[in-house]
């Protein structure tokens, strides 16, 4: 007789044995850190599906997520001893000891190709408790060689014309798995293949996607970090840019109160911070920002924002007539009368008055998924899904 999670696994009718990873069975590790062949392979083969996730969790089968839409990839479930190759594989001999010890671990894997070509994946590993055991869910999620263009993201003509202020900050928020660090980094290459442009630029990331060093840029320069690889915090990181001269500088994410205030004084400090949030529109990534101020520095670090605010954007991805996804954002510029107003105004007011300028003077969620209604590349069933996710 089939117990309850047999049963769960019996029923779930997302994939058909046609449909599984090919190479089943093959050795998930034979050497941790050096030779790898069933995770490289299964590695490969979801890359090829353009799989946007890939995940192995203790007692369960590995499941891959495509164009939004989950899929199961292999038949047999996975034992505490194959996690813990895995998890040795991917960070190195205590991978297995940092996960039992309490601690996850956030950091880059790659896969050569060839001599010039490498698969890189961001991955995150965290430990769980599950229905049979403790146990370990480690998340991987593939990163393109280059990102594509701002045009091939379809960036809207606010974005093009704002992103890259001479000083400031710009924002992009939204979900995980939206497209922040997509957008960000087609932003980069934008500034990097600008022939007058005379950028320095200076990325920190945990860990880094995109290795940009291979632009060819006829008058810019780009450095990037991995965290906490190379340094230990993003803290360290900007901190250091203040000696380095860079006139950009990139921060993955502002996820703490240190490293939001440390993005603050470079961004009044005559750099172009850019980073991402955590936030689900413009509103709410306002009141992001000023909950990340930390209590005791709260008055200046607010002043400042006002002061340095350039752009916002947030953004989700759709569903879109091709089966993949695009883009949906909204758009707000913080031109000198808004940046007074939120210097004249409470943090409270900040997520109204933002909500207010995004209708007035920016491009709202409702506009975007109008206009792609109008462009044909999102569903009419779509579009009123998003409107009921926007409220």
């Amino acid at each position: 007789m089939l117990d309850s999670l047999s049963l769960l696994e019996a029923s779930d009718g997302t994939s058909s044995p046609s449909t599984f990873w090919p190479d089943e069975g093959l050795t998930w590790v034979t050497e941790a850190r050096k030779y790898a062949p069933g995770l490289d392979s299964l590695l490969r083969w979801a890359f090829e599906l353009e799989a946007s996730r890939v995940a192995f969790q203790t007692g369960h089968p590995i499941w891959i997520r495509v164009h939004g839409r989950n899929r199961r990839a292999t038949v047999s479930t996975l034992d505490e001893a194959q996690i813990a190759q895995i998890a040795n594989h991917l960070y190195g001999a205590d991978g297995t000891a940092r996960l039992q010890g309490g601690s996850d671990f956030d950091v880059s894997y790659e896969i050569p190709i060839d001599r010039s070509r490498r698969l890189r994946f961001r991955l995150n590993a965290t430990p769980i408790r599950t229905s049979r055991r403790a146990g370990a869910n480690i998340v991987l999620r593939p990163i393109a060689d280059l990102p594509p263009s701002l045009e091939a993201q379809l960036a809207e003509p606010a974005i093009l014309a704002a992103f890259r202020p001479r000083e400031g900050m710009v924002i992009v928020s939204g979900g995980t798995g939206s497209g922040k660090s997509t957008l960000i980094a087609g932003m980069t290459v934008a500034k990097l293949q600008d022939p007058y442009g005379h950028h320095n630029i200076a990325e920190a990331a945990a860990p880094v996607e995109f290795l940009l060093d291979r632009v060819k840029s006829p008058s810019s320069t780009i450095c990037q970090t991995e965290i906490p690889r190379d340094l230990p915090s993003f803290e360290a990181f900007i901190r250091g840019c203040m000696r380095r001269e860079p006139t950009d500088i990139i921060v993955g994410e502002c996820r703490d109160s240190t490293t939001m205030g440390a993005s603050i004084q470079a961004a009044i400090s005559g750099h172009a911070l850019t980073t991402t949030i955590h936030a689900n529109d413009v509103s709410l990534t306002m009141q992001r920002i000023a909950s990340l101020c930390a209590a005791d520095e709260r008055d200046n670090l607010i002043t400042s924002v006002a002061q340095s605010l350039r752009l916002i954007v947030n953004q989700r991805l759709a569903i879109s007539m091709d089966g993949r996804r695009t883009a949906l954002r909204e758009i707000l510029v913080f031109d000198a009368p808004l940046r007074t107003t939120l210097l004249q105004s409470s943090p409270s007011d900040w997520p109204t008055i933002t909500r207010r300028a995004v209708h007035e003077q920016g491009q709202s969620y409702a506009s975007a998924i109008r206009a792609s209604l109008e462009q044909g590349r999102i569903s009419e069933k779509v579009a009123a899904h998003e409107r009921r996710e926007i409220g």
